[in-house]
C-alpha cells in the first residue's frame, strides 16, 4: 500500500554513495538554468534549451506546487564532493489509485559516463518501492535517446515497446513515437537482493 502521509508530510531526502538527492529550491535557479540551457541536456526531453533564468524559477515553483498537491516530486542531484547541483531526478504523473508513477531525469554532460545517473535513478527507485509503496514505475524515452534506454536497462527496467506517433513535437512539426519501459516492485526487490548478495549495497 502507498504510504502517502509519510511521503508527502515533508520532502524526502535520498542519500547514495556519491550523491545527495534533496528538494530543489529557488536557491538552485542559477545551477538549474545552467543545466537546462544546454542543448545536449534538453534534447533528451525533446525541448528547446532555456534562454532565461526565469524559466528555471517558474519550473522550480511548479515542482513545489506539484509536491504540495501530491502530483509529483523532483529532487536536485547534488554531488557530495563539491555540493553542486549536477542534475535532477523525479517522479511525476503519479497515479496513486493504481500505485504507479513515471520517472524522469537529466544530468550535466560534464558528469556523464560516470554511473551517476544510474546511481540517482536507483536511489529514487528504492524510495519509490521501499518507502512510498509504489508497485510500478514507468519511463518514456525518445527513440533517439539510446543512452537513456541503456541506463534504464542497466537498473532493471524492461522495454515494453513503442507507441507509434503518440507525441507531437511542435518544434519539428512532426509526430514521434514514445518508447515505453517499466519496472515492477517484485523485479526491483529481486535485483536489490542480488546487489546486496554481491556486496554492491
Amino acid at each position: 500500500m502507498l504510504n502517502l502521509d509519510q511521503v508527502f508530510n515533508h520532502f524526502p531526502q535520498i542519500t547514495t554513495s556519491r550523491l545527495i538527492l534533496r528538494q530543489i529550491t529557488l536557491s538552485d535557479a542559477d545551477a538549474h538554468f545552467g543545466l537546462f540551457s544546454k542543448p545536449e541536456v534538453m534534447a533528451g526531453h525533446g525541448l528547446e534549451p532555456y534562454t532565461e533564468r526565469t524559466q528555471s524559477e517558474e519550473l522550480i515553483g511548479w515542482y513545489r506546487s506539484a509536491f504540495l498537491e501530491r502530483k509529483a516530486m523532483r529532487w536536485a542531484i547534488i554531488h557530495k564532493i563539491d555540493d553542486k547541483l549536477i542534475g535532477t531526478c523525479g517522479l511525476h504523473r503519479l497515479r496513486l489509485g493504481h500505485h504507479r508513477a513515471e520517472i524522469g531525469y537529466e544530468l550535466d554532460p560534464n558528469y556523464w559516463r560516470q554511473g551517476l545517473s544510474s546511481e540517482a535513478v536507483w536511489g529514487v527507485l528504492r524510495f519509490a518501492f521501499e518507502i512510498a509503496g509504489f508497485h510500478r514505475i514507468e519511463a518514456i524515452v525518445d527513440p533517439a535517446n539510446k543512452a537513456s534506454a541503456a541506463l534504464l536497462r542497466k537498473v532493471g527496467f524492461t522495454e515494453e515497446g513503442f507507441l507509434r506517433e503518440r507525441f507531437y513535437d511542435g518544434e519539428k512539426d512532426q509526430f514521434v513515437d514514445d518508447w515505453f519501459f517499466s519496472i515492477l516492485k517484485p523485479e526491483f526487490e529481486q535485483l536489490y537482493h542480488l546487489k546486496q548478495n554481491n556486496g554492491d549495497e
